[in-house]
């Protein structure tokens, strides 16, 4: 899957029980050493429901739960 289709789904919050918008343009944190995804960055304002103070809203790659074929759901405290 490329990072553009993941920009284009939507995110769901299980714990919070909302949707959070799509990504959109969405950052990638890897590990240098295993190449493995650690983490999703997304822009602030990818995440309307969320309050302004942060400037970015960072997903870790554990949070993640399921990348569906419209959805990304994650569970993220």
């Amino acid at each position: 899957m490329r990072l553009s289709e993941i920009s284009r789904k939507e995110v769901l919050d299980v714990r919070l029980g909302e949707r959070l918008g799509s990504p959109g343009t969405a950052d990638l944190v890897f590990d240098e050493t295993s190449g493995k995804i650690e983490a999703f960055i997304f822009p602030a304002a990818a995440v309307p429901f969320r309050k302004k103070q942060a400037k970015e809203w960072t997903i870790p790659w554990s949070d993640i739960r399921r990348v569906g074929e419209d959805y990304i759901i994650i569970d993220h405290p």
